[in-house]
């Protein structure tokens, strides 16, 4: 019979971790890789699992995510995020989709929840991710927004049921996440080598994140989803600008 693994990276999850863990503690193992806390998570955690690592990832916690993956005892990985939770339809169909299964990894849908809504547009819904997988199959890219693939792509399913996903629980959760996820953005495309000048000022502050902006609220029904629609596009438009005001500093202190 096959056994499952469920990876969970944390880092300052006391709010959110407990209500993780108990929908998926009819798993057979469960690692947490934490991000040096300095909450109650780890105190949390233990309630849950003897498994846990501790590694300060310096901002890239995709690699914490790798770090459990390779130290995960079964063949069958089930990848989660802190804020995230499997319900009990989702979690008998993990079980049944695991056994004697000729696929390499299924895909599992997200509904994500701002401020306790389901947002429906801003291409939050459907959210397809791969997060079920045989060990040894893939893994989390560094970059901060990319996702784990397989390939054959026919050797990947679609599982019905959704996780549930709490994003975010209030404006002030979202804007210190946000601090952390331009900075971290702008490392990254100071690592691309983008550089901010004059021919391609107006494309980095005003072109792209006008294009955001109209992308998540018209094209992709943002405007449904009434004013947390309207908040969700204009924060991506901003999240673009802050990302790029960040590399510019940058370039202007050296």
């Amino acid at each position: 019979m096959e056994k499952l693994s469920v990876v969970i990276a944390t880092k300052n999850e006391e709010k959110s971790i407990r209500r993780c863990l108990e929908s998926v503690k009819w798993a057979d193992e469960i690692i947490i890789v934490d991000d040096m806390s300095n909450d109650k998570t780890i105190e949390i955690a233990k309630q849950y699992t003897s498994r846990i690592i501790i590694n300060d990832s310096k901002g890239r916690f995709h690699k914490n995510k790798n770090i459990g993956i390779e130290n995960a005892a079964y063949e069958w990985v089930l990848s989660l995020d802190a804020d995230e939770v499997i319900t009990p339809e989702l979690a008998l169909e993990i079980k049944n989709a695991i056994k004697n299964s000729n696929k390499l990894g299924y895909y599992i849908n997200r509904k994500n929840y701002f401020l306790n809504k389901w947002v429906r547009g801003c291409g939050w819904y459907p959210d397809y991710i791969i997060r079920l997988f045989r060990k040894g199959t893939t893994y989390w890219p560094i970059e901060i927004h990319d996702t784990p693939k397989i390939e054959p792509k026919d050797k990947v399913g679609k599982l019905k049921s959704s996780l549930i996903h709490y994003s975010y629980s209030s404006f002030g959760q979202y804007f210190e996440k946000f601090n952390y996820y331009t900075t971290i953005l702008s490392q990254e495309e100071k690592e691309k080598s983008v550089r901010i000048n004059r021919r391609n000022f107006i494309l980095y502050f005003f072109i792209k994140p006008l294009y955001w902006f109209t992308r998540k609220y018209l094209l992709l029904e943002g405007y449904k989803d009434g004013f947390i629609g309207f908040f969700i596009s204009l924060s991506s438009a901003l999240t673009i600008f802050i990302t790029y005001a960040k590399l510019w500093e940058w370039q202007r202190e050296l």
